[in-house]
């Protein structure tokens, strides 16, 4: 059966970066050999009020290790080159902010004690902007990624206003790890279109959520990246009127268009799925589905930012800075093409064509 040439261009652009972003053999060994006791050290009994039944972990230094995590499928951008990881995303995004607009969306008691889950903490920066916000909170850090988990502890370590407040747990989240009624409050900025499982995952941690708690997801919206689809194709063909159809920038619009369209239609996994590092934009009857099935009593889906006025134009600069084309000269007709997607579309309507967005579940 002949492959579609886009679909085919998608999987082979993302084998090859599967092969520079995964660990190389010897990588792969001294990622195993920084927890040398996690198989074969005594297990931690300080955390099992809080564990599931038959989970141990194991002390790594500064963070605590699931005796069965494994470097298998951790990809090189979380372990080889954490560091750059975590200055492009650490350093320049305002979690603070974000979070904030979180709390507030999920109606969130900031001054009542509670324990809080942070899940794909990375390096930490929507921990410690949690940590700021909720002063009586008890918080639990978690990534597969013990490069990154090293980096938010050593920074916790640093701060005496951190220091006791947050714990750092090594583990995947598609494993069940946590008692059941454990967290007030879980929150996940950009890490459930990451995951092959989606609903496993979900299903752990909502299982971990105590009745009334929230779980609070920054996730790419599939209605809004479907128009960013389209403005991207606008771009091209302004980009091709001028004489500019080959250059970079037309390159990233042509990247961008197969990156999403290859990561429609979740739960439904796809022969590239495996080989992408972002693997779904959600649409909310899949949210409202997985709701149902995990026994949530609701789900709400929000904007991610309260300012509509430019999303489309400001989705365009982010992409622009993420791709390392942010001081690329931008044609004035492509800008007005831009532009004319959020001068054209109202902000009620907006609030359905967002790309990223807050959802909220309840239990």
């Amino acid at each position: 059966m002949r492959r579609n040439p886009s679909v085919a261009r998608v999987i082979d652009a993302a084998k090859r970066r599967l092969r520079r972003m995964l660990p190389s053999e010897a990588s792969a060994r001294a990622l195993a050999a920084q927890a040398p006791g996690r198989r074969s050290g005594p297990a931690d009994p300080a955390f099992a009020h809080i564990l599931a039944p038959g989970v141990e972990v194991l002390r790594d230094g500064p963070i605590i290790v699931d005796r069965d995590w494994s470097p298998a499928g951790v990809t090189g951008q979380f372990t080889d080159d954490a560091a750059t990881y975590h200055q492009r995303y650490f350093e320049r995004l305002d979690f603070t902010h974000l979070i904030d607009y979180c709390l507030t969306l999920a109606q969130i008691d900031r001054a009542r004690p509670c324990r809080v889950l942070d899940i794909g903490s990375g390096s930490g920066a929507s921990v410690f902007a949690a940590c700021r916000l909720l002063p009586q909170a008890e918080i639990v850090a978690s990534d597969i990624s013990p490069q990154l988990l090293r980096m938010l502890a050593g920074f916790v370590d640093s701060r005496d206003e951190l220091r006791g407040r947050i714990t750092t747990f090594c583990f995947d989240l598609h494993r069940k790890f946590f008692r059941p009624q454990t967290f007030d409050l879980v929150i996940g900025a950009a890490i459930l279109h990451h995951l092959l499982d989606p609903r496993a995952a979900l299903a752990n941690v909502a299982a971990a959520l105590k009745p009334g708690g929230r779980i609070v997801l920054v996730e790419p919206l599939e209605s809004g990246s479907l128009m960013l689809v389209a403005m991207f194709a606008r771009v091209l063909t302004v980009l091709g009127q001028s004489g500019a159809g080959e250059g970079p920038l037309a390159r990233l619009m042509r990247a961008m268009r197969l990156d999403i369209q290859s990561r429609l239609g979740p739960p439904v996994e796809k022969p590239w799925t495996r080989e992408l590092d972002d693997k779904w934009v959600f649409d909310t009857p899949y949210l409202e589905r997985l709701a149902a099935e995990l026994g949530l009593s609701r789900v709400d889906v929000y904007p991610a930012q309260p300012d509509l006025s430019q999303v489309y134009e400001n989705a365009f600069t982010s992409l622009l800075a993420d791709s390392g084309l942010a001081a690329i000269e931008v044609p004035q007709a492509v800008q007005d093409s831009v532009r004319m997607f959020d001068r054209g579309i109202g902000e009620d309507l907006k609030r359905e064509l967002c790309p990223t967005g807050v959802i909220v579940f309840t239990r």
